[in-house]
């Protein structure tokens, strides 16, 4: 895996020193990364908030001309809330200004010899906890990757497993209802009966007897576990508020 970074910082020469030091603290970490300078904020602006590259971490220098970092950073935030942002400054002052835009750390300049690797391995770790988790299921045909993500639900039909992917497509696996519980091991798979898990991200609706799912589909609850599809998916819903 090779971790996009950008950086962004009017000092040409603060670039520079900048970047060489990225490179060579990712060395020493064992990371593969590649390093992208800007010394123009809004250029930043127009790559990420439309989308015309994706970067992994973004190195934002606050005091700028033209747009301070603080601006590009409301900008950002409000069209890519996952970014890792890492803010720079040689002022202490912007600290508490700059918590409101949600920054991953804070390097003062005057310290980056020291604070520079901290904040890169912190970062790191964040990348691979946030990494798309996969499952490798066995159809009639091969061997398919599946992202967790992807999976709206699965159900028993016909003592066999169908899996609905976010994309329609449907999957018969050579799997169990229980074997895949087993795998994805992750607590907002709801069962919400006997055959039948469904993904929280993927509910819009809930009721006494049914979810809807956001593509309008219904799925039907069991009464013995009516309680407990009403809890996973409230707490879910409560920690992407």
């Amino acid at each position: 895996m090779i971790i996009n970074i950008a950086i962004c910082d009017d000092d040409e020469s603060f670039l520079k020193l900048l970047k060489n030091e990225l490179y060579k603290e990712a060395e020493k970490m064992n990371y593969s990364i590649e390093v992208y300078p800007y010394s123009d904020g809004n250029r930043v602006v127009d790559l990420i908030c439309n989308k015309k590259e994706n970067f992994d971490i973004l190195f934002l220098d606050i005091d700028m001309p033209n747009i301070s970092g603080l601006e590009i950073a409301k900008s950002i935030r409000e069209n890519d809330a996952n970014i890792i942002l890492i803010f720079l400054s040689a002022h202490e002052q912007y600290v508490f200004e700059s918590i409101q835009h949600n920054p991953f750390r804070y390097i003062r300049k005057s310290r980056l010899g020291k604070e520079l690797f901290l904040a890169m391995k912190a970062a790191f770790s964040r990348i691979e906890e946030l990494e798309e988790k996969q499952i490798i299921v066995k159809t009639e045909e091969a061997n398919v990757k599946v992202n967790h993500s992807d999976i709206m639900y699965f159900e028993t039909v016909a003592r066999k497993v169908e899996l609905h992917l976010c994309d329609g497509e449907v999957l018969t696996v050579r799997k169990t209802i229980k074997e895949l519980c087993e795998e994805l091991k992750e607590e907002y798979f709801i069962r919400i009966h006997s055959g039948c898990v469904a993904n929280a991200r993927y509910i819009d609706k809930f009721s006494s007897y049914d979810i809807t799912l956001d593509n309008g589909e219904q799925l039907v609850v069991s009464r013995t576990r009516v309680k407990n599809v009403k809890e996973v998916l409230l707490n879910y819903w409560g920690d992407k508020a």
